[in-house]
């Protein structure tokens, strides 16, 4: 979350110098207005409002600085997201332990739970879910498997390749140093803004180079191709700063959210 660019605009609007211990009511909400206003049509908006609304909740009398930046870097993206929103999160069973949620979706495809290390994995997917649960298999190792509300419905539809994908891409899908040049224009973006395709790069709807994708990437697009789909869309999905390895200096940079149809 402190890498996110609408929380690294409002950290700046406070101006915390180090003789700032507790910050004013009236400059937390004069910042709060200047991210409203440059980031009022962004995508994550939400998110840093819900990040602010938690803080405020649990520090409404007095907001010390340094309860405010530990509270940042402890954050984490999936604690502002809207439950009601069409979020999904992806998650391996390794990550998703000591973790909670309403309704959880397992997906086991060539899994067959023979050892102890297997059996404890699976243990540890099905008690993720709060609520609701739904288990998609190709074995028969939970066919006598029993429980309240339980449901078994054996699917033998051949199902085709979906007509769309979406995809969110990583700092390994895009050329990092190509930013370096591109801070001004990438300023003048937030997140959700949609850019148009041009080769092996991005531009603005103004024409303007802003984003590379890395060499690993561009062979995961022909991939794509060759399986029948082809990029139609390109939107800008996390703006976040990086800082460039060996030195001090950091950069905006664009993660964006490519849709790919057949």
């Amino acid at each position: 979350m402190y890498n996110l660019a609408e929380v690294r605009f409002f950290l700046n609007e406070l101006g915390l110098d180090d003789d700032v211990f507790i910050i004013s009511d009236e400059v937390w909400g004069n910042a709060k207005r200047k991210v409203i206003d440059r980031y009022k049509c962004s995508s994550k908006f939400e998110i840093w409002n819900n990040l602010i609304k938690d803080f405020e909740a649990t520090n409404s009398k007095k907001k010390y600085k340094s309860d405010f930046e530990v509270f940042i870097r402890e954050s984490k993206l999936e604690d502002f997201i809207n439950e009601n929103g069409e979020t999904i999160f992806v998650s391996t069973i390794h990550k998703a332990k000591g973790k909670e949620f309403d309704n959880v979706f397992i997906m086991l495809d060539n899994f067959n739970p023979t050892t102890d290390e297997e059996k404890r994995q699976l243990y540890v997917a099905i008690t993720r879910a709060k609520r609701n649960l739904t288990i998609h298999l190709t074995g028969n190792y939970l066919d006598n498997f029993a429980a309240e509300n339980f449901e078994r419905v054996e699917d033998k539809e051949v199902h085709l390749p979906p007509s769309e994908l979406a995809m969110h891409l990583s700092f390994k899908d895009v050329w990092l140093d190509y930013f370096i040049t591109r801070q001004h224009t990438i300023s003048q973006l937030t997140s959700g803004d949609s850019l148009l395709t041009n080769g092996n790069e991005c531009t603005t709807t103004k024409g303007q180079s802003v984003l590379k994708f890395s060499k690993q990437f561009l062979n995961m697009i022909e991939l794509q191709k060759q399986k029948g789909y082809y990029l139609k869309q390109v939107k800008v999905n996390f703006i976040v700063y990086w800082k460039k390895e060996d030195t001090e200096h950091e950069f905006k940079i664009i993660l964006p959210e490519l849709y790919f149809e057949r």
